[in-house]
């Protein structure tokens, strides 16, 4: 049966009940029938009304009986909505637990990149740990490898749960699509209601009808078989997410356990880092130099200092590393108390001797340079500023010895002051008077 001839069929029965139900509440009337104490009219109207409902129930009830097809049809919709509720959930159960692996993943990675930048600034500071530095830059390089294979990993794993939304998303669509069928099959049920009488004596033409729909429940089984299917790759493919995530989970271990061995790595460049000196005045105590090795502590991206120890000023402090403790660096300071050694123009050490050549020239030139030393560590003068002769220094005083033969006497002499809390200036110079035990030759006065 086709469309427009169902609906002209509809329409013919419509008219049919409602002239029915017009003569009989007419033939009551005429008859001045009377039910409990009405008026004829009133009882004709109320027997309309119970004629109307019969014939609405008869016809619901011959729906029910010749449509069973459909009530099939409406509870397997029922059975593929709640399905893809199921779905839904674990879809945001999925997407829950990748933003938890992907957030413990960035806070991996911001660690790592602190503790790179430590390492960077350590590296241009202590030039002895350049081996374990280079072996610190490798073992960076393969954690940067292992985040780049964990972000590409992740960025497969959103495209796939991507291709999954895309998938539930066509399976909702087909599921509009059958609720739209459903909905045009209760249509026609409630138009079928009142339709008893009619749809009795019309049974043979109407199971034509009825082969049509078994049809689409074929074609809806079909479907649903499909998506059935569709739905058990959907959840073979989540658990293989799942085992991924657990892959992930223990490469954050892993990371977890390099991170450890990072931060033991800098615990032991931390053991005698330099960081510098201080200038420590007459009020000055343990509360200025920690504020100072504070501030170059964060400058090289330590979190913070503990001093081990104090000094009271005047004075010289040289701060150093003495380990590292969770993120904080521990400091020790080498306190040089202020003190005047010696005026300018004092010579600090001399040596006479035959000038044969520059290599005899240089030999003694280091051997005083090594006595003025040591003497100005015996005076209490910090190792860093005890560091005489330079490159340059030496280059001065082979420049004032070239071209001189014969027996000389040199010496070294202090430009300024010499204090215990700064770098002496000192300088070679050719100096007069009597020779020394070294060469017992009388010599004269250079100007």
């Amino acid at each position: 049966m086709t469309f427009w001839a169902l609906l002209f069929l509809v329409l013919f029965l419509s008219a049919l009940v409602a002239y029915l139900g017009d003569k009989v509440a007419k033939w009551a009337g005429k008859r001045h029938y009377r039910l409990f104490g009405l008026r004829p009219r009133q009882t004709a109207t109320l027997v309309a009304v119970f004629t109307g409902v019969g014939i609405a129930l008869l016809s619901y009830l011959g729906f029910l009986l010749v449509f069973r097809d459909a009530r099939e049809v409406i509870l397997q919709a029922e059975a593929i909505r709640a399905e893809r509720d199921r779905l839904k959930e674990q879809r945001a159960a999925l997407e829950a637990e990748a933003a938890r692996a992907l957030a413990e993943v960035n806070a991996l990675r911001g660690e790592r990149g602190a503790l790179l930048q430590a390492l960077e600034r350590v590296e241009g500071l202590r030039e002895a740990a350049s081996r374990e530095l280079a072996a610190l830059r490798e073992e960076v390089a393969r954690l940067e490898a292992r985040g780049k294979a964990l972000e590409e990993a992740l960025r497969a794993r959103e495209a796939e749960v991507r291709a999954k939304e895309e998938a539930l998303r066509a399976l909702e669509a087909r599921l509009r699509e059958a609720e739209a069928e459903l909905a045009q099959a209760r249509k026609e049920r409630e138009a079928l209601l009142g339709e008893r009488e009619r749809l009795e004596a019309d049974l043979v033409a109407l199971q034509g009808r009825v082969l049509d729909l078994r049809r689409s429940r074929e074609v809806l089984e079909e479907e649903a078989s499909r998506l059935r299917e569709a739905l058990a790759r959907v959840r073979q493919e989540l658990a293989e997410e799942e085992r991924r995530v657990q892959g992930l989970l223990v490469q954050a271990r892993v990371l977890e356990g390099q991170k450890g061995q990072l931060a033991e790595g800098l615990a032991r460049l931390s053991q005698g880092l330099y960081l510098g000196e201080v200038r420590l005045g007459p009020e000055d105590g343990p509360v200025a130099l920690e504020e100072a090795a504070r501030r170059r502590a964060l400058l090289l991206g330590f979190k913070g200092v503990r001093l081990l120890g104090g000094a009271k000023g005047p004075g010289l402090a040289v701060l150093e590393g003495a380990g590292y403790e969770d993120g904080v660096l521990l400091v020790r300071a080498r306190f040089y108390p202020e003190k005047r050694l010696w005026p300018a123009g004092e010579v600090l050490a001399s040596a006479t001797f035959l000038n044969t050549g520059e290599p005899r020239a240089r030999a003694v030139l280091l051997e005083v340079g090594e006595r003025v030393r040591k003497r100005l560590l015996e005076e209490g003068v910090p190792p860093e500023y005890a560091r005489f002769p330079t490159e340059t220094d030496l280059a001065q005083g082979l420049l004032l010895l070239r071209g001189r033969s014969g027996v000389v006497r040199v010496g070294v002499e202090a430009l300024r002051e010499v204090w215990t809390v700064e770098p002496p200036l000192l300088a070679f110079r050719l100096l007069g008077g009597p020779p020394g035990p070294e060469v017992p030759v009388p010599t004269r006065e250079v100007r």
